[in-house]
């Protein structure tokens, strides 16, 4: 409740001493004022309660940082002692070290790829596409063996093209690309076709 002060009223005693003078202070209640009150009280709760849950959010914030923490430090622990064991073993475990292993089994897959391919069976399969009024000059594979480049020449155009369609309606070939034809000197069309491959298991 508020306090307010009311004129003084001041009255002049008489004592067997002398005079002095009686203050008379009064409270006034205000009803209005129940609601602002109700309201300040309220604010100051939920203020209270916001810094008591952020104080809470930030501690279990710093713990999850510690153990984090702590776990990082365990794994590069972890780390430090498998390779001082490896050192002993004689593997060296370092940055170069690690990217030449890649790139050996990079090539390695390759190696073992190039193992598995049949050139019998791929020969044996193409020669069933070729037309007879047409001869291959070249083969290439690239290194996945699955796009091989044919060069070579026909007697017309119209052989490149069932030579094309031949090789789209193969079991084993798919999808096969005319990158160029021209006509040699020999009155021959030269061209060249590049085709997928379809290996098995691929």
């Amino acid at each position: 409740m508020s306090t307010f002060l009311k004129p003084l009223k001041l009255n002049r005693l008489k004592g067997g001493s002398g005079e002095y003078f009686r203050i008379n202070l009064c409270r006034r209640y205000r009803p209005a004022l129940v609601p602002l009150r109700l309201l300040s009280m309220g604010t100051c709760v939920l203020l209270a309660s916001a810094i008591v849950w952020n104080l809470a959010q930030a501690v279990m914030t710093y713990q999850e940082c510690r153990t984090i923490e702590a776990e990082l430090n365990r794994v590069r622990q972890q780390d430090l002692n498998l390779i001082a064991e490896a050192r002993r073993e004689g593997v060296d475990l370092s940055e170069h070290a690690l990217s030449r292993l890649t790139f050996e089994v990079e090539l390695a897959n390759q190696l073992l790829e190039k193992r598995m391919f049949s050139w019998t069976k791929f020969l044996t399969e193409l020669e069933q596409a070729v037309p007879p009024r047409l001869a291959l000059r070249s083969v290439r594979l690239d290194q996945a063996g699955t796009t091989v480049r044919l060069t070579g020449t026909a007697m017309s155009l119209e052989d490149i093209t069932a030579f094309t369609v031949g090789l789209q309606n193969h079991a084993t070939f798919k999808d096969p690309v005319l990158a160029q034809h021209r006509a040699g000197s020999n009155e021959f069309v030269e061209f060249d076709v590049t085709v997928q491959y379809r290996r098995d298991g691929v």
